[in-house]
C-alpha cells in the first residue's frame, strides 16, 4: 500500500510506499543501536499512527493539505516533519515482523503518545492534555532508573523568569527569609543589623560575616538572584517511556509486552486495509428494530401482520447487506421481545456508531394514510441528507408516496448521541401499504434501497 505525502518544501504530492513511510517515522526517534524488540514497538507505533488517519478507520488525513494522509511540514502532522533520514536494516526487519500490526482501543488505533524517559512513573493523560483517555493511565516504571538524563539542570535569574513567565517578581525590602540548609537562625536587633545567624549549620556572628564576605556593614539582607532548576525525566510522561522501554527489551520482554505495559487495556492487532468492494469499510452503523413482542405501542394490520416482526425481517438484511459492504453492525434486538427505549438509547452510545438508523412502521386511524417518511432531530445536518438520499431510493423501490423529510423530538432521535435517523417506511393500515410489507421480496428491496442509501451517502460524502 502507497499513501500520498504532501511535500511542504516544495509544495508538491508524492506517493511512499507505507513501510518506507514507517522505516522514517520510526527512525526519527530510536537509535540504530536499540534493541530489536524496541524498534518493533514503534513500528507499530509509526503504523498506528497512520491507520488512524486513513478513511477506514475514520480519519481525514492532513487536515492543512486536504487530500493526503501526512504532510512532511514541522510540527504539523508529525513533530520533526519527515527529513530524509537513514532507516536502519534492524528497522525494518521490525517492520517486516510486526507486518500490519497497529495498537487498537475499541476497536479504534489509538494515539501512542511517547515520550524520552518518565523518571519512575508515567502520567495520567487528564495531567497532561486535560481529558482522560482510558488507554493513558499512569503506570509504575522502575526500569529506567538509574538513566542519567541529559541538559537536566537549567540556571535561571530574576530576569529570565520574569521575560519567560511574563511576571514582576518583588523584590523584598528589609525583610529576611529563613533558607534551610544555607541560611538559618538569624538574629537581627532593632536597626536590622544582623547581630548572629548561622549558615551550613555553623554560627556566624553579625561582624564576621561582614569582615569575611566583605561586606559593607552588618545591615544586609540577601535573595535568591540565581536559580538551579533540576529535572527527573524527559518529557511528557505519557503513553510509552523509551529508556524503559529499551531496558525491558534488554530482560527479555517482547514488544507485546511492552506496549501492553504502557498502554492500558490495548490490543495489538492487523490493520483493515482498503478495499475496492468495501465502500463501508472502518464504518459502525446502529439498526434499530423497533418494537416488537411485549411493545404495547406496536403496529397490527388488520390481517394481523406485526410491526415488529417486519422491522426485524428488513433490519436482518439491511445488516447483511451493510457488513458485505464493510461497515461493522450492531442491531439493537435479534429477537422477537420488546427491548425498552432508554436500553436501545444506552447500546447505541456504548457503540458510538457513524450512524443510528431506526426502523419503524406508521399507523393511522384513516387508511387511506399511505407512503413513506422519515424523521431527524433538528440540526443534524448529517441525518438530513442520508434521509433524502433513502427516501428516493426507498420510494422509488417500493413505489409508493414520499411523505418527506421531517424534524421531531422523539426519544431516540434526542437520546442517542450521534447522526440518527428513523425510517417509516410504510402505513401497515393502508390495505396497499400492508400487502407490500407481507411481502418477503418487497422488503428485501425495502432493505436494498436503504443500505444503498447509505452507501451513497458515503460516496458522495467522499467526493
Amino acid at each position: 500500500m502507497k499513501c500520498s505525502v504532501y511535500d511542504w518544501e516544495n509544495s508538491k504530492g508524492f506517493f511512499m510506499p507505507m513501510d518506507d513511510l514507517i522505516g522514517r517515522m520510526a527512525a526519527i526517534n530510536i537509535r540504530e543501536t536499540f534493541h530489536m524488540e524496541t524498534a518493533k514497538c514503534f513500528a507499530i507505533i509509526a503504523r498506528t499512527e497512520l491507520a488512524r488517519r486513513l478513511k477506514i478507520y475514520g480519519g481525514h488525513g492532513c487536515e492543512k493539505h486536504p487530500g493526503y494522509v501526512l504532510c512532511t511540514e514541522p510540527g504539523h502532522c508529525l513533530e520533526f516533519g519527515l527529513p530524509n533520514i537513514n532507516v536502519s536494516e534492524s528497522i525494518m526487519q521490525a517492520i517486516k515482523d510486526t507486518k500490519n500490526l497497529i495498537i487498537t482501543f475499541d476497536e479504534k488505533p489509538i494515539k501512542a503518545y511517547y515520550h524520552y524517559r518518565c523518571g519512575g512513573s508515567t502520567e495520567n493523560s487528564e495531567n497532561v492534555i486535560g481529558s482522560r483517555i482510558t488507554y493513558l493511565r499512569k503506570v509504575f516504571c522502575d526500569y529506567c532508573e538509574g538513566y542519567e538524563d541529559e541538559d537536566k539542570e537549567k540556571f535561571f535569574t530574576l530576569e529570565d523568569l520574569e521575560r519567560l513567565l511574563n511576571v514582576k517578581i518583588e523584590r523584598p525590602k528589609d525583610v529576611y527569609y529563613n533558607i534551610k540548609g544555607i541560611f538559618e537562625n538569624m538574629d537581627i536587633d532593632d536597626q536590622g543589623r544582623i547581630k548572629s545567624l548561622d549558615i551550613g549549620g555553623k554560627s556566624f556572628k553579625g561582624t564576621e560575616i561582614m569582615e569575611k564576605l566583605g561586606l559593607n556593614s552588618t545591615r544586609f539582607n540577601y535573595m535568591p538572584v540565581r536559580f538551579l532548576i533540576s529535572c527527573i525525566g524527559t518529557g511528557h510522561g505519557l503513553g510509552l517511556c523509551i529508556t524503559g522501554t529499551e531496558e525491558m527489551a534488554r530482560r527479555g520482554m517482547d514488544y507485546r509486552e511492552i506496549l501492553n505495559y504502557y498502554y492500558t487495556g490495548i490490543k495489538i492487532e492487523e490493520m483493515e486495509l482498503p478495499e475496492e468492494n468495501k465502500p463501508l469499510k472502518g464504518k459502525v452503523i446502529v439498526l434499530d428494530p423497533a418494537s416488537g413482542k411485549g411493545d404495547i405501542y406496536e403496529g397490527v394490520s388488520i390481517k394481523g401482520l406485526r410491526e415488529g416482526d417486519v422491522n426485524l425481517d428488513i433490519a436482518k438484511e439491511i445488516e447483511k447487506l451493510l457488513r458485505e459492504a464493510g461497515a461493522r453492525v450492531y442491531l439493537t434486538r435479534t429477537d422477537k421481545d420488546h427491548v425498552h427505549l432508554c436500553d436501545r438509547a444506552d447500546i447505541a452510545n456504548k457503540v458510538k456508531p457513524d450512524f443510528f438508523i431506526s426502523i419503524c412502521q406508521s399507523t393511522f386511524p384513516n387508511q387511506s394514510a399511505s407512503g413513506t417518511e422519515a424523521y431527524y432531530y433538528r440540526e443534524d445536518n448529517e441525518a438530513a441528507k442520508l434521509g433524502n438520499i433513502i427516501l428516493d431510493g426507498l420510494c422509488q423501490q417500493l413505489q409508493c408516496r414520499n411523505r418527506g423529510l421531517r424534524i421531531a423530538d422523539f426519544y431516540m432521535l434526542k437520546e442517542v448521541k450521534c447522526s440518527t435517523l428513523q425510517i417509516n417506511l410504510l402505513y401497515m393500515t393502508n390495505p396497499e401499504d400492508e400487502s407490500k410489507l407481507a411481502d418477503p421480496d418487497r422488503r428485501r428491496k425495502a432493505a436494498e434501497a436503504i443500505a444503498q442509501g447509505i452507501i451513497s451517502y458515503y460516496e458522495q460524502k467522499g467526493k
